[in-house]
């Protein structure tokens, strides 16, 4: 006859393999897996239920697991949902902003080592629907199927390492622009959601709340702490970032222009060969150009809005050959405390990663008058040559 004891060990035995499977599947088709399973149902169905062929098994074993999941879901839901209402923020964010391959994930990850903050994992916005109850189980089960490297830039990945909360509101509530590499027929609507211009209130009004869940979720998973968090896609939200936590302080990073087109080039490739369900059929090279532009009118103008004090510009070359000096400078201007006791985590972060060298590319002479024709105003306020010979 089976005791508790027996069930209870059956019992974790099954979730255990159940999850083992589900973050396999996770590393095999990524991205869309955390999905609420009837959330995922209504994305298919807007987007018409248009996948190529050859994606289909993907798709279903995307729906599948987060078929699977549900349960998990619907159990954290009714657990904390109260508690995560009634959380208090008493310290804004700390957002880091930039463009993709500026940098900002390097930076995001210096400063997490600073044990005042907290932040957003890769497996939390993966699974931001079960942060609080099984967080700490889905790291251990992910550790052995993540790549050690990132595949774009060779960065060290693992299930603990800050990441960005863009991937974690786009499983909330589906508006962002990452959905249109997964679903580029419908590129242009999904594009709308790097700014929310032109959107109704009512989905700006779903973001702002599935953003402050996920604020409030990690708050309490920090036990109160100040959160660090890191997305490209903020640096063109700043004024309603600030409708949510009109303290929040702003760590933007910059750098060469010529070097972030080549980059981010190789990485949305990247991410298009990962996530796409449909066939692209939007221009890569005007895509970056544009959003670069866009990015940079929207951040000028909105980050007149933060509060004095709460901001500062990194140069994303100054950083990478004296970072102990422009982490004391971010912490200075922020009013930031606490800086000599972290700064020997910081040093040690360093020395780990100091033979770390970067992709070089040489600049093609259309690039250079096509880059230059669309980006020549951040190239002069930023000081870059109008001409480089060579990036990296």
């Amino acid at each position: 006859m089976k005791t508790v004891k027996d069930s209870y060990l059956f019992t974790t035995v099954a979730i255990k393999f159940l999850l083992r499977v589900i973050i396999l599947a996770y590393c095999s088709v990524g991205l869309m897996i955390g999905y609420r399973f009837f959330k995922w149902l209504k994305l298919l169905f807007f987007n018409g239920f248009n996948i190529r062929l050859k994606h289909v098994p993907k798709v279903m074993t995307i729906t599948f697991i987060n078929f699977l999941l549900y349960p998990f879901v619907l159990n954290e839901h009714f657990k904390d949902r109260r508690r995560i209402k009634q959380t208090q923020i008493l310290k804004d964010p700390i957002f880091i902003v930039g463009h993709w391959r500026t940098g900002t994930t390097h930076l995001h990850k210096m400063l997490a080592l600073d044990k005042q903050f907290d932040f957003i994992s890769l497996t939390e916005t993966a699974f931001p629907h079960l942060i609080l109850g099984q967080s700490k189980i889905l790291n251990r089960l992910m550790r052995p199927f993540i790549v050690k490297n990132r595949p774009t830039d060779n960065v060290e990945m693992f299930p603990e390492m800050p990441h960005e909360h863009e991937f974690a509101l786009m499983v909330l509530c589906s508006h962002s622009p990452i959905l249109g590499i997964a679903f580029p027929d419908k590129f242009n609507y999904y594009r709308k959601f790097t700014t929310f211009e032109n959107v109704g209130p009512r989905k700006i009004i779903e973001w702002k709340k599935q953003f402050m869940f996920l604020v409030k979720t990690l708050t309490i998973k920090s036990e109160g702490k100040q959160l660090v968090l890191k997305n490209p896609l903020d640096t063109f939200r700043i004024k309603l970032i600030l409708e949510l936590f009109p303290n929040a302080k702003f760590i933007h990073l910059y750098r060469n222009p010529y070097d972030v087109f080549y980059s981010s080039l190789k990485l949305h490739r990247h991410n298009a060969e990962i996530y796409a369900l449909q066939r692209p059929t939007y221009d890569l090279y005007q895509v970056v150009l544009d959003n670069f532009v866009e990015m940079y009118d929207n951040f000028y103008e909105e980050i007149q809005h933060i509060p004095e004090g709460n901001f500062v510009e990194i140069k994303f070359e100054d950083l990478a050959q004296n970072s102990i000096l422009e982490l004391k400078k971010i912490y200075d201007s922020l009013s930031l405390k606490n800086f000599d006791k972290a700064e020997s985590r910081f040093q040690q972060y360093l020395d780990s990663v100091s033979g770390y060298k970067p992709s070089n590319y040489d600049v093609k002479s259309e690039d250079k008058k096509r880059i230059y024709s669309h980006w020549h105003k951040t190239i002069k306020k930023w000081g870059y040559e109008k001409t480089p010979q060579k990036i990296s």
